[in-house]
């Protein structure tokens, strides 16, 4: 035993600063990346006035996929839509173009930087007429910093600065709120239709994972010359929100795992072991070498 447990030990200690070593160097880069299985719907409610008429409950919803065919390591193509109805009450989804509870439905595509989030150039993972677009689209970057992000804004038609305003708290989950305003016209609204944009977002982000925990919006846009056509105030539903808590709060977990705790494990536990192993085997063999040899059995008979 005394002879394996040097061994044993070298192995065992090499063994956790090799894993501590890994989880510093290589695992940030990879696991701090948007995944190409990422396929979710985030539910939205809220009020709007369209045209004039008066306030009334809506729903929304927006989706996020990724192409993962035309995905690749460092690059992420997300198709993207959102779809804003009225609720009355018997609507659970997005519904057809000549619905009239149907006030707004688009689509949209952008590449984006899987580690920073950031817009990058269309390239070849689009087709050529796709719009290119800049900014942040459907999440921060991780490791979130209490600075001023740019975030796009397709009736404004480019990025516009988002600022963090301060941190705040949900549901015991720490977040960054960040904030922007537009106020932009003549633009286009809808259709063909031009006038004044006026918009405000809030958004509340889990700095580790960059994950957008809740966002509160305030659109308004009014034609030239004409009343309000869209008056449209929207936020993300009470289960909507507890559920990115709770995805954020696992996402956290693990990745303290392999950022934090396997490296402190391994460097405060594999390295005093390796060095242990060191010393015995080197104990071990100055004893092997300072042993006297055995003294030889006389082979001479006894006198008589």
């Amino acid at each position: 035993m005394r002879k394996v447990l040097p061994g044993l030990l070298i192995g065992l200690g090499a063994f956790l600063v090799a894993a501590a070593i890994v989880c510093l160097t290589w695992v940030p880069g990879q696991v701090e990346r948007t995944p190409l299985g990422t396929d979710n719907t985030t539910a939205l409610s809220g009020t709007a006035s369209v045209l004039g008429d008066p306030e009334g409950p809506v729903l929304a919803w927006s989706e996020n996929k990724v192409d993962s065919d035309v995905s690749d390591d460092k690059n992420v193509v997300f198709n993207t839509s959102l779809c804003v109805v009225h609720d009355d009450g018997n609507i659970d989804g997005c519904v057809k173009g000549d619905d009239k509870r149907l006030i707004n439905a688009e689509t949209a595509q952008f590449v984006a930087d899987r580690h920073t989030a950031e817009t990058v150039k269309n390239g070849d993972y689009l087709p050529a007429d796709a719009p290119q677009m800049e900014g942040l689209q459907n999440k921060w970057p991780f490791d979130a910093q209490k600075k001023t992000y740019p975030v796009w804004d397709g009736i404004v038609g480019a990025a516009v600065d988002a600022d963090y305003v301060g941190e705040d708290s949900i549901d015991g989950l720490k977040v960054y709120k960040y904030e922007y305003t537009a106020n932009v016209g003549p633009v286009n609204l809808v259709g063909d239709i031009n006038g004044t944009y006026f918009a405000t977002y809030d958004f509340y982000i889990e700095p580790k994972t960059g994950s957008i925990i809740n966002q509160e919006v305030h659109d308004q846009r009014i034609a030239s010359g004409v009343e309000t056509i869209l008056d449209l105030k929207l936020a993300f539903t009470d289960d909507q929100v507890q559920s990115n808590v709770d995805d954020a709060n696992d996402a956290i977990a693990t990745l303290n795992l392999l950022e934090k705790t396997i490296p402190i494990v391994g460097l405060a536990v594999g390295i005093p072991v390796l060095l242990i192993g060191i010393v015995l085997l080197v104990l071990g063999r100055r004893r092997g070498k300072a042993a006297p040899p055995a003294a030889a059995e006389s082979k001479e008979p006894a006198n008589v």
